[in-house]
């Protein structure tokens, strides 16, 4: 698979470049950058390719980026980008041309959800631009501390996430508040044996400091698939998962499919299960954060039956403050994270079907904030087709 990188033709003055540090940009992962000046909406229709670089693999990774990286004593804008060979690059965004390239690992497995199931690098980097470093998980299982300038793995890393990573993956982005690095723990096509989980590592001591699991470590499953990895409220420090099912009966056992608000050390400060119809329903989301003017910070995560999901940070043992059937209940691909916007108050999300009742379709569906913090459908617009991923 190819990273392409995307231009405009005319119209758009040149503006200092802004980091895209992180999964979704920031802790919330709502995706918005604050700082976009470039593509607006009349200049996207001008956007086209400047250059592909080939990653040799399937991907599934966001890229991140670091503007004005010292590089052989020269400034450079750098994408970071990984590819499920277990390979990642640094490449110069000016030119698509590789900087450094190093190989974090792989697993050969019998799952098929990659080609030829392979898995390596899944979750995007969190880059911490203070120390020129990046943190990240490879196929091996382990979190890295590498040099953005060189790819150097720097001292005291690599510290393991998993000790068994021919069963155990992670696939979602690093992420990082006051000096502890999160991430979550999956499986290959639920095959067991796995325990999936959320991992903290104290990044001074290089070291893991606490661990939460779903099911326990008694049961297989509870999974945490979220692209995004964990969420994190900048204000109260609290972490935010959603969780897959457990290999046991009932399968939303413990804190499996569920919605959960942990503290910082990884305690269940609330955590909800919204009453899903049928079998194998994870979560396989990262909860958004998002804060609509005049209302309580809200948390919404996407399963993968079609619904999403929305709740009152600090409640969510109370349940879904909204519970709204945006795709078809038999969909097992409403995955993935919704956007949100500070700028038009909205929440976006990528539909990959028709819901049952056809009040949705699939494509890109906006939510405005209604006065009693509900949210209501504003606009969407059908893309692709019917039953697809977006």
């Amino acid at each position: 698979m190819a990273l392409a990188a995307l231009g405009l033709t005319v119209g758009a003055s040149p503006a200092a470049a802004t980091d895209w540090p992180m999964y979704g940009f920031n802790l919330q992962r709502t995706g918005e950058n604050p700082f976009e000046s470039i593509i607006t909406p009349s200049t996207v229709a001008g956007l086209h390719e400047l250059w592909n670089f080939d990653l040799g693999a399937v991907t599934v990774m966001q890229p991140v980026l670091a503007a004005g990286v010292i590089v052989n004593g020269s400034r450079k804008d750098l994408v970071y980008m990984g590819a499920e060979h277990g390979d990642l690059y640094a490449i110069d965004v000016a030119s698509g041309t590789m900087v450094w390239h190093r190989n974090l690992g792989s697993q050969q497995t019998s799952c098929d959800d990659m080609p030829g199931g392979i898995f390596g690098v899944s979750g995007s980097p969190f880059l911490d631009r203070a120390n020129n470093r990046m943190f990240v998980v490879g196929g091996n299982g382990k979190m890295y501390a590498l040099d953005l300038s060189t790819g150097a793995t720097l001292s005291g890393w690599p510290v393991a996430v998993t000790t068994d990573p021919a069963h155990e993956h992670t696939y979602g982005g690093i992420n990082i508040n006051n000096g502890i690095a999160y991430a979550e723990i999956a499986s290959y096509c639920d095959i067991p044996p796995y325990h999936g989980g959320v991992v903290a590592i104290d990044i001074a001591n290089q070291e893991v400091v606490r661990a939460f699991f779903p099911a326990g470590r008694g049961v297989n499953g509870g999974g945490v698939w979220g692209p995004g990895g964990v969420s994190i409220d900048p204000a109260t420090s609290h972490v935010f998962a959603a969780t897959g099912n457990a290999l046991t009966d009932p399968e939303n056992f413990q804190y499996c499919e569920n919605v959960v608000e942990l503290s910082s050390a990884l305690r269940v400060l609330g955590s909800n299960y919204p009453g899903l119809t049928g079998n194998d329903v994870d979560f396989g989301a990262t909860p958004i954060l998002y804060h609509p003017p005049g209302c309580t910070p809200m948390v919404a995560a996407k399963n993968k039956t079609g619904v999403l999901v929305t709740y009152e940070r600090g409640n969510v043992s109370a349940g879904p403050t909204q519970r709204l059937q945006v795709a078809n209940i038999s969909d097992d691909q409403f995955n993935g994270i919704p956007a949100w916007s500070d700028a038009t108050h909205m929440l976006y999300i990528g539909n990959s079907s028709d819901s049952n009742s056809d009040q949705f379709t699939h494509g890109m569906v906006a939510f405005e904030v209604e006065p009693n913090c509900q949210l209501s459908l504003d606009w969407q617009v059908t893309i692709g087709p019917n039953f697809a991923s977006v």
